[in-house]
């Protein structure tokens, strides 16, 4: 055998598969020990079985081939030589008797890491990967990918629900993922009811199939293993080696050795780190030609990021040009991948929403394709971005749609101390600006401090429940100013008294802050006057380090719907232990359906807060009621929790603390707001 043939510099060892022949060829030695590798091949138990040894920490690349001449070699199995002598089995040489087969020497054993990424699963929860980063109670999470009428697939369902039976006490969380473009969310439940899986583990959608790429999956089911301690990948690969739907005596059982073996010694222990997939491959939307910035990436920042990326606006940082967006490219793939931004939580499989301004699919494949590679702009190209004039908007100025204010409402100017908890402070306004009732088109709380103020609700003075009835408008951050829905409005009667809820936060410096209040006439009374109710309830008791406390809710608070009613927005609202939040609506009996998901956050967060307002208003009749349902996360896995914490060392936020009801965010509180109209 000529070894000029072979290309590789570095391989030590080829045989060829021939019978029950053995051949093997020692081309090198290992020049760190001075020993030479040694491989040899064994017919007798069936399948072709490899050993091959060497030096203890030594790593090699094994691959076979079937055409010497044609010089195309097939990756098999990475292997860290754990013991002198390690064996392999290959399942496929029966299938292929005329074989070769061919060891590399690796300088260094390749470390990948494990990209963060959020999806929501088959029964409508976030799962998240870096949150479980050094969590106590997962040591390890093994992604499998996944897809609806793989047959490999349904032939390993038994292998990985004895893996989860076996690890899960251990530990260990099996996530499948979908990022096959024909999958969808009702699909992947019918896949997962069809395999007897509905109950776990979870399926997760990934939709614009960026997490399937960002791991390099080319088939269903292969397998990933992620250690939780540094988010190394310990092993990826097939979960066994067999080449039916059943195992035979010489199965390999790659993924429960590679888990076992981490658990039991760490990542170090683990061999074969990596093995050939077989199964159904990955069919990937082709990627996109031709991508320019001008065309076909500034006009989607300019729809859904500009608005508040830009000067005067809420967001740290603007994208005023092209220049910019390249020095924020990694930034803006992780926040895209993560979903952290745009900054909107509602579940796409429930409902429809006028203000949705998150990502298609396609928008987020576009922009993440075109940051890897290289977030080109031409030359010749022009840069929208650099042209656009977004005025200043809410929250520091008035809102652009609505215009400057008919009349403006302001509490006294007010001192925030630099440190310390500021307890709730109210103002009793009256309405003096209109000799008469009149009818509001809009009312807009505006805060001349953004920093200092929490929240700010604007309430009937007469009104009780704490800004759960009575309410006129409101400011948390992330909320959007606009008009009440169509052909709704708020009456506003002469002399009316109106509450001003005021909840400050400190700064580390003393700061002054008055609040205003725009009121917008409506031109004519509306169809249906607007009333704002909620789901509340202020009865619970979170334990300490609890991760899915849940709670429920109910409108109306007992009984049902005495009327019709057109709902037109739902706006959850929790603190900082918030995770996830849920509007069902339960129907009068014999409705079909008896029950429907109107929202869904499934990854709820504190800091920006939504009024989701219906593209079309819900229409929900006499009879039934309205189910608000959500859990708190009290963990040190809740980034939203602890970076408070670093920022207050206040020790009220620490998930080692028991947690009720209460008005500050180291409390708790759950209320599901409702804008609706009575109809006939």
């Amino acid at each position: 055998m000529n070894s000029r043939a072979i290309p590789p510099s570095r391989i030590k060892l080829i045989l060829r598969n021939v019978g029950v022949a053995l051949l093997f060829l020692v081309l090198t030695c290992d020049p760190a020990s001075g020993q030479s590798p040694l491989l040899r091949l064994d017919r007798n138990a069936g399948p072709a079985r490899i050993g091959l040894s060497g030096n203890v920490g030594s790593a090699y690349m094994l691959e076979s081939s079937t055409n010497l001449a044609g010089g195309i070699w097939d990756f098999q199995l990475m292997l860290p030589l754990t013991n002198s002598l390690q064996t392999w089995f290959d399942s496929a040489s029966d299938l292929s008797p005329n074989r070769f087969y061919r060891a590399r020497l690796l300088d260094t054993l390749p470390v990948e890491f494990a990209s963060d990424f959020r999806l929501i699963d088959h029964l409508g929860r976030s799962r998240s990967m870096y949150y479980h980063f050094n969590d106590p109670n997962v040591r390890a999470i093994v992604l499998i990918f996944a897809g609806n009428g793989c047959t490999k697939l349904r032939d390993m369902i038994p292998a990985i629900k004895s893996l989860t039976n076996a690890f899960t006490s251990q530990k260990v969380l099996f996530w499948l993922v979908d990022s096959t473009p024909q999958a969808n969310r009702s699909n992947i439940l019918a896949n997962a009811i069809s395999l007897g899986i509905s109950n776990g583990p979870p399926i997760l959608h990934d939709a614009a199939q960026l997490v399937g790429r960002a791991y390099g999956s080319a088939k269903t089911p292969e397998a990933i293993a992620v250690s939780t301690t540094n988010l190394a990948i310990f092993y990826r690969g097939a979960i066994d080696d067999r080449t039916g739907s059943n195992t035979v005596s010489t199965t390999q059982n790659y993924l429960s050795n590679s888990i076992a073996s981490y658990l039991a010694g760490g990542i170090g222990a683990v061999t074969p780190t990596g093995t050939r997939p077989a199964g159904c491959d990955i069919p990937y939307t082709p990627r996109f030609t031709n991508l320019l910035y001008s065309t076909d990436i500034a006009p989607i920042l300019a729809g859904k990021c500009v608005r508040c990326h830009s000067p005067g606006n809420i967001a740290y940082w603007a994208m005023t040009n092209y220049s910019i967006v390249r020095d924020f490219a990694d930034s803006i793939r992780e926040e895209i991948i993560t979903d952290r931004m745009p900054p909107w939580k509602g579940d796409p499989a429930h409902g429809t929403f006028a203000n949705n301004y998150s990502l298609t699919p396609n928008e987020a494949r576009k922009l993440v394709q075109w940051i890897d590679d290289g977030a080109i702009k031409g030359d010749a190209e022009p840069d929208p971005l650099a042209s656009l004039a977004i005025p200043t908007n809410y929250p520091f100025a008035w809102p652009a749609e609505l215009g400057q204010p008919d009349a403006i409402l302001r509490i006294p100017t007010q001192s925030i101390p630099a440190f310390g908890v500021v307890n709730y402070r109210y103002f009793n306004i009256t309405n003096t600006a209109f000799s008469s009732n009149v009818w509001l088109r809009a009312a807009v709380v505006r805060p001349t401090n953004t920093k200092v103020v929490h929240h700010s609700l604007m309430l009937d003075g007469s009104g009780t429940g704490g800004g759960i009835d009575g309410f006129f408008a409101g400011y948390v951050p992330g909320v959007e100013a606009t008009s009440f829905p169509p052909n709704t409005g708020k009456l506003l009667t002469n002399q009316q008294v109106f509450q001003i809820q005021m909840h400050y936060i400190t700064t580390g410096e003393i700061e002054a802050e008055r609040t205003e209040v725009g009121l917008y006439l409506a031109a004519s009374p509306p169809q249906y006057p607007l009333q704002t109710k909620s789901a509340y309830n202020a009865f619970f008791t979170i334990p300490a380090n609890s991760a899915n406390y849940q709670v429920t809710a109910q409108f109306p608070p007992s009984g049902t719907l005495n009327t019709n009613i057109l709902l037109h927005e739902v706006n959850p609202h929790m603190h900082l232990r918030g995770s996830w939040f849920k509007y069902e609506v339960m129907y009068p009996s014999g409705h079909v359906p008896a029950s429907e998901v109107i929202l869904s956050v499934p990854s709820y967060v504190f800091h920006w807060q939504t009024a989701y307002r219906f593209t079309q208003p819900k229409y929900i009749p006499k009879g039934s009621r309205i189910v608000c349902t959500g859990g708190w996360d009290n963990t040190e896995q809740n980034t939203e929790l602890i970076e408070s914490y670093y920022e207050t060392l206040d020790s009220r936020l620490l998930p080692s603390r028991t947690v009720r009801f209460g008005e500050q965010t180291y409390d708790e509180m759950f209320i599901g707001y409702l804008n609706y109209a009575e109809v006939p």
